[in-house]
């Protein structure tokens, strides 16, 4: 069996994912790295349902086959950091993600991803330069690398990003300003 074979189950598990329908994708991924073992892109996908379902051993394990596969793939990479990053292992997800950008340095998704895990681990002036560069990639356009919605939703993240933060940095007191928490965690996966 072989690539051909598989194509409709990754389609179908890409449709699955988009409805969040993470069981119905898994078993879909499950049946395109059954019939092509070889897959990366199935194999990172796969670890992208698991991770949904917060099965994050199994989805690690999966993302580790994806980059044994392909080393060159960088969203599996960065789906992996995601899992790392989601389980507060902040290192291993520096480490994933940097490996992405290694691999693929326009890949705005992962500087998308390093900007959040700046971003939660304080350091400001390099999360709002990550989310720069993820949102400059993200305009160039090009296939996977430009999608113009999600670059409006990083410009407007970043913003906000310096509407959260800044006060802090300034040394203002929370309550001076309107908005005085952080914000949610984001997630950049790319399925």
């Amino acid at each position: 069996m072989g690539e051909a074979e598989a194509q409709p189950y990754l389609q179908a598990g890409e449709e699955h994912l988009r409805r969040e329908e993470w069981g119905e994708a898994e078993d879909a991924f499950r049946q395109a790295v059954a019939l092509h073992a070889g897959n990366a892109v199935g194999w990172s996908k796969l670890g992208v349902a698991l991770a949904r379902q917060r099965r994050h051993d199994e989805a690690i394990a999966a993302l580790r086959r994806a980059v044994e596969l392909d080393a060159r793939y960088a969203p599996a990479h960065s789906n992996l950091g995601n899992v790392y990053r989601e389980l507060g292992r902040r290192d291993d997800a520096l480490a994933a993600y940097r490996q992405a950008l290694e691999v693929d340095p326009d890949y705005w998704v992962a500087h998308q991803n390093l900007g959040a895990l700046y971003r939660e681990m304080g350091r400001v002036g390099e999360a709002v330069a990550e989310f720069r560069r993820a949102t400059r990639l993200s305009l160039r356009g090009g296939g996977r690398r430009g999608c113009l919605g999600a670059a409006a939703v990083l410009i407007l993240m970043a913003a906000a990003l310096l509407v959260l933060l800044l006060p802090a940095a300034l040394g203002l007191h929370p309550a001076a300003t309107p908005i005085g928490r952080s914000p949610d965690s984001v997630s950049g996966e790319h399925p």
